[in-house]
């Protein structure tokens, strides 16, 4: 076994800037984690699955599978000290691994820069509505006219294109400004989310609905749940925390050396777990404020049926206008992280960082144009599988990319790496809990993200 010092690993680690103190680091990569499907299909699973039995299970998995790769991911970046790619060669070179494995590197780019673009065409949907909102729009909405509003938004590709390219240019403005602007832009972007979701909570807890929402998300309903809602609270376990999309890998390698990774990663996913149960808080209980509202799995929740209850409100214009903004928030917490791998990259190998901004902006502003697209030109437009360019993107990013790369660092660090350079990596953690976590990345987590993502999709090949 090599015996390889941390310090020697990259000949990037004395030139790359560092975050001041840990909480960048857990607010930026928060920030990835949270995204709008915790608005809309989280709720639904849950309520749909089982409720707080559905929590329970997607805890666990979070604990199992989540959590160890999201490590792993970590501990490269902080041995490495460079973008993915470079980080994943360098600790590969110090460890005598094949150099092929910066393979995982290039994966985690791809992977980001091709969900990037679905979060940013959605949080245009934000802007809009925030518009709407605070120009009083929804009154005297139904729930007919608001589906017929937001199918012809869907269609208006102009507009749609307008809010795509202010959220995309933001993003590469903030990114391209350098990393101490980016440090205080998550410390108070993603601190604002919670403080937003939290105050619009104060006012939600006095709805009769409350009761109902609460019962929703916490009650035990072992009928409802089965094989399909284990498989749904696993895979959902795995996907909210970004495993794979390389902004875990990025952030830490700005991280101080003297930073505790297994408590670091554990309040990422506390406080992702946290945001999920706020937001379905309070969707659901404004969705159940009028009769005969029901919670859906689609953005219907957000962009058709909301609406209709702001407009039933006496202070419905207020409480639109701060929910709105929070989704904005919501998706321009998750844009700006996700340029960084490939920005960092470009970096690594002598670019600009503004010029490497414009870079990943201008491609996933490109990508975003067919994701668009898809919900009105192109949506005949079947590409693979039955699927539409978005679908598409989406397919490929978490059922094939991010399990693959969840596996890949299973096997790398977990089986090819000496322990004696993992551990250095880990060396203010317990031995029990170091061991507790190589374990279930040994053995645990390859064996689930099988069964979970792999399995369906050799199943849906063959058939």
């Amino acid at each position: 076994m090599n015996d390889v010092s941390t310090q020697q690993l990259s000949p990037h680690h004395s030139t790359h800037s560092r975050w001041h103190g840990y909480w960048p680091f857990v607010w930026g990569a928060t920030g990835a984690a949270v995204s709008l499907i915790n608005f809309w299909r989280f709720p639904y699973l849950v309520g749909e699955h089982g409720g707080g039995l559905f929590l329970l299970v997607y805890l666990l998995c979070v604990v199992v599978l989540a959590v160890p790769i999201m490590l792993a991911e970590v501990l490269i970046g902080r041995l490495g000290r460079g973008n993915p790619v470079a980080a994943v060669a360098a600790v590969a070179r110090g460890s005598g691994v094949s150099i092929r494995w910066r393979l995982v590197g290039y994966l985690v780019i791809v992977a980001s820069l091709l969900i990037l673009p679905i979060y940013s065409v959605m949080g245009g949907w934000g802007l809009e509505y925030l518009q709407l909102a605070h120009q009083q729009q929804f009154a005297g909405l139904t729930e007919a006219t608001s589906n017929a509003r937001f199918d012809r938004f869907l269609l208006d590709q102009t507009t749609m294109l307008k809010w795509h390219s202010l959220l995309i240019a933001v993003s590469v403005l903030v990114v391209a400004l350098g990393l101490r602007l980016l440090s205080w832009v998550v410390k108070l972007l993603v601190p604002a989310m919670f403080v937003g979701m939290l105050g619009l909570l104060v006012p939600v807890v006095e709805f009769d609905s409350f009761a109902r929402s609460f019962d929703w998300m916490f009650s035990m309903r072992w009928q409802q749940f089965g094989w399909n809602s284990l498989m749904m609270a696993l895979g959902h376990g795995f996907l909210t925390l970004g495993v794979g999309l390389g902004v875990m890998m990025s952030y830490s390698a700005y991280l101080p050396r003297e930073s505790q990774m297994g408590r670091l990663v554990l309040r990422i996913g506390a406080l992702d777990l946290f945001m999920a149960v706020l937001a379905g808080l309070v969707t659901l209980s404004l969705v159940f404020a009028l009769p005969g509202m029901e919670p859906s799995a689609g953005p219907e929740s957000l962009f058709v049926r909301l609406p209709v209850v702001f407009a039933q409100m006496a202070d419905g214009h207020q409480l639109a206008v701060w929910f709105y903004g929070i989704i904005t928030l919501v998706a321009l917490s998750s844009t700006i992280p996700l340029m960084e791998p490939f920005v960092a990259h470009l970096q690594d190998r002598g670019w600009a960082r503004p010029q490497a901004a414009v870079l990943a902006g201008t491609i996933a502003w490109a990508l975003g144009i067919g994701v668009l697209a898809s919900f009105n030109q192109w949506q005949q437009v079947e590409l693979l599988l039955g699927m539409d360019f978005s679908q598409l993107l989406d397919y490929l990013v978490a059922n094939i990319l991010m399990p693959t790369v969840g596996l890949l660092m299973a096997v790398m660090v977990g089986w090819l790496l000496p322990e004696s350079m993992v551990r250095e990596g880990f060396k203010r953690e317990s031995k029990f809990r170091f061991n507790g976590w190589l374990l279930l990345l040994k053995y645990v987590a390859p064996i689930l993200i099988y069964i979970i993502f792999f399995l369906p999709v050799i199943q849906r090949m063959l058939s």
